[in-house]
């Protein structure tokens, strides 16, 4: 590659086309996961199931913890697809082309076409941004619609260029209708760090104004019809909800403060180790703002979500294109500067080690009697007991990386560093495709699979249907129920006087809660669920 050598629109097509069709692979591969996936796709069925698109729902009660635009787009997916998984997971995958044409654009006009093509396959090849495109959640579009505020915000100073005004209000303004206050915090607290980077603003107060005014429009178009039916309710609920998420953390997501920077590190690796050197250099946040405004939003994003409570891997999402871009600026100076960095040993070591326990989990699937005495938790120890058949072949995901981190060290040693950029991007997508074939299937027999079987023989038939002691959508969406329902409350299930039988769903080590009601029988355990049945007197 070389500065004189132009890059085809046609390649790039090409390339798209490969990486929608790598996304699209194995989308139905599992079920969707619990909470998040089940959740939003269950919101979505609820939509489509009562005609109330303009409402947010869950159990067909009020819910007012996400906007609905997602719901949305997910919604016109499964009046195409069906309500299953590849109708709540298409509008991700439909998002990851979008992000990607995006990122060649952006780094098209940054610096070159080279840079734009290299940016779009660092993205689309690193293992959690890869992952989120095959997923159900609302992270893509709302991460999407924020790239696209901050960069025109970038370049709002333009004067040939007004229409960037409207077109930053109108991203704040989906991804508020997308996910909430969060699309407002994270691109003005990223200008404003910016700035004592950059030593300059170059955004005007006049197209501030413009965005606010217009991103207001847009998420009026909802908001305010919902206030005319309901009130003030949703605002009121809304706020309390997030106030209470980012203080109070969610039992099963107290993790330590750097749990995002290991997330990011590990699961964008070996682009978070590239941004890294890159990032030790003072220059380019000062020659660029659009730059400036990366690596702000970068700090943004990890300052937040650091001091939040709850820690979810997706939370510190935004940091994807940061990462990648700041990487993608390392690499874009390797090849035409020719500069060695010490990075290659790093690059070396961390991939083994990541080769290795991807290839010794089937090892020790297979050997669970040497560790499995070491486990505290007691829901996980039941899970394990579940027969899973494993095998040595499991392995191959794991030593295909390793081999392919290796033959990719090679190359950056020899200073070949198209060959090496290939080879590591070729084997993080093969190793994804092997990983969800072979892995993921097995991971999920053990997390929800056997809830999800007893869910889904329940549809159509007559029945309510229940957790116990924790929350979980799919009984709602497997079992596809409606609202039946006389009291949403689970005393009245235990002891109500039903209609007709009720069973129940709860961790094996929680049985004991269900011993006192004589009445319900215990049906089965797999895994780490047991089963229960309640019959009405008549």
């Amino acid at each position: 590659m070389g500065k004189g050598f132009q890059l085809k629109n046609s390649i790039v097509f090409y390339f798209l086309i490969g990486f929608g069709c790598i996304f699209a692979l194995g989308i139905r591969e599992v079920h969707l996961f619990d909470l998040d996936e089940l959740y939003f796709a269950e919101i979505t069925r609820e939509m489509i199931r009562t005609g109330h698109y303009g409402q947010v729902t869950f159990n067909f009660e009020p819910l007012y913890e996400k906007p609905p635009f997602f719901f949305w787009l997910q919604a016109v997916s499964m009046h195409f697809w069906g309500i299953n998984e590849l109708g709540a997971r298409f509008p991700n995958l439909v998002c990851g082309l979008l992000t990607l044409v995006t990122l060649y654009y952006i780094g098209k006009q940054y610096k070159d076409q080279w840079f734009g093509f290299l940016w779009m396959c660092l993205y689309a090849t690193s293992f959690l941004p890869h992952f989120y495109f095959k997923s159900a959640i609302i992270d893509p579009f709302f991460n999407y619609f924020l790239l696209l505020a901050i960069y025109f915000l970038s370049h709002s100073m333009m004067p040939s260029n007004p229409w960037l005004y409207g077109g930053s209000g109108l991203a704040i303004g989906c991804a508020l209708l997308t996910k909430g206050p969060m699309a407002l915090i994270i691109p003005l607290a990223t200008l404003g760090l910016s700035y004592t980077w950059f030593k300059r603003s170059m955004v005007s107060f006049k197209s501030l104004v413009v965005a606010l005014l217009i991103a207001t429009m847009v998420l009026s178009c909802w908001l305010i019809p919902e206030i005319c039916s309901n009130g003030c309710t949703f605002i009121k609920e809304f706020w309390d909800y997030h106030l209470l998420l980012y203080h109070q953390p969610v039992d099963t997501h107290d993790q330590p403060w750097y749990y995002h920077y290991l997330v990011l590190f590990f699961g964008c690796f070996p682009s978070a180790l590239f941004a890294i050197f890159i990032l030790k250099q003072k220059r380019l946040i000062q020659d660029s703002y659009f730059a400036a405004n990366m690596q702000a939003l970068l700090a943004v994003v990890l300052l937040i979500f650091t001091l939040v409570g709850t820690k979810i891997v997706h939370y510190s999402a935004m940091s994807y294109f940061p990462i990648t871009f700041f990487a993608t600026e390392f690499l874009h100076q390797q090849i035409y500067n020719r500069q060695y960095s010490h990075s290659g040993m790093a690059f070396l070591v961390i991939g083994v080690i990541i080769g290795s326990v991807l290839a010794l989990i089937p090892w020790m699937m297979l050997h669970k009697t040497l560790w499995i005495s070491l486990v505290q938790n007691q829901t996980i120890k039941d899970a394990l007991q579940l027969s899973v058949i494993w095998n040595y072949w499991d392995s191959i995901p794991g030593i295909i990386y390793t081999i392919g981190i290796g033959t990719a060290y090679y190359f950056l040693v020899q200073f070949r560093f198209i060959p090496f950029i290939s080879n590591f991007a070729l084997v993080n997508i093969c190793t994804l495709a092997l990983f969800l074939i072979r892995i993921a299937p097995k991971v999920e027999a053990y997390t929800q699979k056997p809830m999800v079987d007893f869910c889904k023989a329940c549809k159509g038939k007559s029945l309510y249907l229940a957790t116990v002691g924790f929350k979980s959508a799919a009984p709602l969406f497997y079992a596809d129920l409606p609202k039946s329902l006389r009291v949403v409350d689970i005393n009245w299930l235990l002891e109500g006087p039903i209609d007709k039988p009720c069973f129940f769903i709860l961790y094996k080590k929680d049985s004991a809660m269900l011993k006192n009601y004589l009445d319900i029988t215990y049906i089965k355990s797999s895994g780490c669920f047991a089963f229960y049945k309640r019959l009405p007197k008549s």
